[in-house]
Order: structure tokens, then sequence, then C-alpha cells
């Protein structure tokens, strides 16, 4: 077995490039992880339902939907709270079915009892069992509410073109109050034909859950696009340092008659160990961006996309210079 054939790169070089390329590489990673946590979170919910489509209707068809009130209600942590929680409000209607077909479906409330999505519940700090407050618009009286369920994590209950701020979905329990004195529509999450739904009332703003999914992605793929773009522009920097550290050796090594097999090999154990190990850091790093957003399947294949571009940068960016290194 042939002894491998040192390159004696300049340690100094090696390091500041290799600690250089796994900041930037984390920073970026990190960067993606809070541009796209929203949507990342509406799309694994979409994926993770099975209705075909959302429409609104005048009232309930008793299975799967939920009041949606015009005039604006607002929870807060305390009865006297100034600031109110960024949440999509939604009601159940009083003897509904629910399924698994919606993702974030909750169990029948008791009376003053409400679900919050996880992502609301972590973003304050919230536990089962913890009060909400919201002040009734009926008779503007405090009301003290439950936290009952904890519903996996969702921003919006239709994704539309409109942007999207919420940070998370509560569910109230049936109030008849808000029902007989507040106009509202019941959105419905079905698989059921349209006909069948014009027999009951008249449906209205049908939107496709492929639909959602689709505008979920394309608001995602603006930021992966940039971020790829720039960590491809930052491993092709990275590699060509990390072969000028090593180009003049390596030439002299060539010209002393060395084994064209294993210079090659040399070459490619320094530049591919060296990146490589980087953004093995890099994404390890990374692990601390899950201490404020919960990890997801859907999360963590947007964000191995970066450490994925940057070893195909690294191994083609690699190959390149170790030709012009043969040429010179």
């Amino acid at each position: 077995m042939r002894n491998r054939i040192a390159l004696h790169s300049e340690p100094r070089k090696t390091i500041i490039t290799a600690v250089a390329f796994t900041l930037i590489s984390f920073f970026l990673t990190l960067i993606l992880m809070l541009s796209v946590n929203k949507d990342a979170i509406q799309l694994n919910s979409l994926l993770h339902s099975d209705y075909d489509y959302s429409i609104t209707m005048q009232d309930t068809v008793q299975k799967d939907d939920y009041y949606k009130f015009n005039a604006g209600i607002e929870f807060t942590l305390s009865a006297d709270a100034d600031t109110s929680l960024n949440a999509v409000i939604v009601m159940q209607s009083k003897n509904s079915v629910y399924t698994d077909m919606v993702y974030w479906n909750a169990e029948p409330l008791s009376t003053n009892g409400v679900a919050v999505s996880e992502n609301l519940v972590n973003s304050n700090k919230l536990h089962k069992g913890d009060k909400l407050y919201s002040k009734h618009i009926i008779n503007g009286e405090s009301c003290e509410y439950t936290i009952e369920q904890l519903l996996p994590e969702a921003v919006s209950i239709r994704v539309t073109n409109v942007m999207n701020h919420s940070d998370g979905i509560i569910i109230m329990s049936y109030d008849e109050r808000y029902i007989e004195n507040i106009t509202h529509s019941s959105i419905v999450y079905t698989k059921d034909s349209i006909n069948d739904l014009s027999a009951i009332g008249s449906p209205e703003n049908i939107i496709y859950r492929d639909d959602e999914i689709m505008l979920s992605f394309r608001n995602i793929i603006p930021y992966l696009a940039v971020l790829s773009v720039i960590s491809i522009i930052t491993t092709i920097a990275s590699t060509v340092l990390l072969n000028k550290s090593v180009s003049n050796n390596f030439r002299r090594l060539i010209m002393l008659g060395f084994d064209r097999k294993q210079l090659n090999k040399s070459y490619y154990r320094f530049v591919h160990v060296t990146g490589i190990i980087s953004i093995i850091t890099s994404l390890a790093l990374s692990g601390i961006g899950f201490l404020i957003i919960k990890l997801s399947i859907v999360k963590l294949l947007i964000l191995l996309l970066i450490p994925f571009t940057e070893v195909i940068a690294l191994l083609i960016t690699s190959s390149i210079s170790k030709k012009r290194l043969w040429r010179k």
C-alpha cells in the first residue's frame, strides 16, 4: 500500500478559510430557516391534510367546518393586556364532526375552551391549561378561556395571494351569541362534489388544496433561489482559496514526478475533507435554530438544500481547480 502524499497546505490560510466558510454557511441556513418558516409550516399542514378543497357557505354542513366572523375577535394573555395575539380565529359549529381530513382540526371543545396551534403556543410560552382572555363583542365583558387542546403548527386556515402575517390559529368553542348577532360565514373543508354542497346552500370562494400547496411552495422558492446562489458563490470562493493554499507545493510535486493518481487523491482528500467538515459543522450549528422553530420533515428538506448545493459546488469546483493545476 502506497503512502499518502502530503501536500503541506498553509495551516493558517486553511483554518481561516474553513472557519469563514462554516460561519457564512451557518448564517445562510439560519436566514433561510427564519425566512421560510411560516410558509414551511403551512406547506407541511397542507401536505398532512386530505381535503380536496375548501369553500365558503352561509351555514354549517355539520362536518369539518368552522365559523369565520367579519367582526374582529381578539385574544390576549391577560385580562388587561393592550396587545392581542396575532392569530387567525375561527369557531367550531355546534354539532359538526371533525375528522383528520384537516391537519389542524380540533376535537369538540367545552364552553369557554379553545384550541391553539403549537407555533402560537411556543412563541408566547403557553401551555395546555393556561388561560387566554377575549372581550366579548356582544356585551363587552372580558371572558376567560382555557387552552384545552394543542394543535399542530399552522398559520392560516386558507392560503391565498394575500400576504398572511398570522403567528398561528385559535379555535373557539361554539358560542350562540356570536352566531345570532354577528355576520359570519362557514368555511368548509371537503371532498364532496360542488353539486352535493349546492343542495345544502350556496357555495362560494372555492380554493383547491393543490393550489394552496403550489402557492405556499412558490412563496418559498425565491428565498431558496437567492440563498442557494449565495451559498454556491461562497463555496466556489472557499474552494479556490483552499486550492491556492496547496497549489505551489502541488506543482512542485508534479515536477518531481510524483504519481498523478496519488497526487489527485491527496488533493481531493485535502479539499473535500476540509470543505465537507465545514459543511457538516455548519449544519450541526443550524440545529440551534430548531430551539427557535419546531422541526418538521418539510423544514428539514428545505434546509438541507443549502448543504446539498454546497457539496455539489465543492465537487465541481475542486475538479475544475485540479485540472487547472495540472495544465500549469
